[in-house]
């Protein structure tokens, strides 16, 4: 049966990060399963039109004002998805991305653990993709993070896992549209060939990634079972960049000579790039299978 709560059990859920390419599913899910008045989002401070009165801007590093808003609104659980992954970003400015995602983490887990539960989305980049399991990673499997991105989201997660109350999800690179549409692999791609520019993405760099309607399902569902711990959420099917470069190109009808594919040793002068990560997401499927949860496309093998 697929997940339904129609009646949730009352909940006041705090959400980070709601603007982010995972956030924006997640909060969107949030406000299709609980009342307004049982939410509240935060978003960048720099969000020019936060999308509902609920939702206040402001920096996740802010321990003052999240204690003010920890006080007043009184959440009895956080879902964090505040946290930057922009590889050329991160690699750019590194006290920046150390600042928004491991001080985030620890300003979070200041004011809010551990009397409140928190759901963390980290992601798949902690690992490298090097020498990749042949069934894929899973939840034993030691991070190796090669860039600022997947070392600062590993630095996060030791953080959050000092408390029994934490759920940590890694991520696969969500696929689907984004809050601004600018955000995410898709409208990234999308915007470039629809302006008929080029665009080169990589043969060897391959992700497992869920679709954003698949996350929406994922965090009523842990919210549903309350989960703790560590698990790995990603899409049955593991993507290359070019393959979903090809995917977009045949959306939109673009002409093909807009693609252009290299393997990763082939990029100079750009951030350091993960190989295969794709994820082993057995343990989390297996989880869902005894509740009777079923999340499409996720918990039975593609055809």
């Amino acid at each position: 049966m697929v997940l339904i709560l129609s009646s949730p059990t009352p909940q006041r859920i705090l959400a980070t990060g709601i603007t982010s390419i995972h956030g924006w599913p997640i909060w969107k899910a949030l406000q299709s399963a609980y009342p307004s008045e049982s939410l509240l989002g935060i978003c960048p401070p720099a969000t020019k039109s936060p999308p509902a009165p609920n939702v206040v801007p402001l920096c996740v590093t802010d321990q003052a004002q999240l204690q003010q808003l920890r006080d007043k609104f009184q959440p009895t659980c956080v879902v964090h998805c505040a946290g930057v992954c922009d590889l050329d970003v991160c690699e750019d400015r590194p006290q920046w991305a150390y600042d928004i995602n491991v001080n985030g983490a620890q300003a979070i887990t200041n004011v809010f653990a551990p009397t409140c539960p928190i759901i963390y989305m980290s992601t798949d980049l902690v690992f490298s993709g090097n020498q990749p399991p042949p069934a894929g990673y899973d939840e034993t499997h030691p991070p190796d993070p090669v860039s600022v991105a997947g070392k600062t989201f590993t630095q996060a997660e030791q953080i959050l896992q000092q408390f029994e109350n934490v759920c940590i999800v890694r991520l696969g690179l969500p696929l689907g549209d984004s809050f601004t549409g600018t955000k995410g692999a898709i409208d990234w791609i999308k915007s470039r060939l629809l302006k008929n520019r080029p665009v080169t993405l990589f043969y060897d760099e391959y992700r497992s990634c869920p679709w954003c309607d698949q996350i929406e399902q994922m965090i009523l569902a842990v919210l549903a079972l309350n989960l703790k711990g560590l698990y790995h959420f990603g899409g049955n099917q593991s993507w290359s960049l070019h393959q979903i470069g090809q995917y977009v190109l045949k959306q939109h009808n673009c002409p093909p000579h807009l693609l252009k594919g290299i393997n990763r040793h082939q990029e100079l002068n750009g951030p350091p790039r993960i190989g295969n990560v794709t994820m082993n997401c057995d343990k989390l499927k297996a989880t869902l299978n005894n509740a009777n949860i079923t999340i499409k496309n996720f918990n039975t093998p593609p055809n």
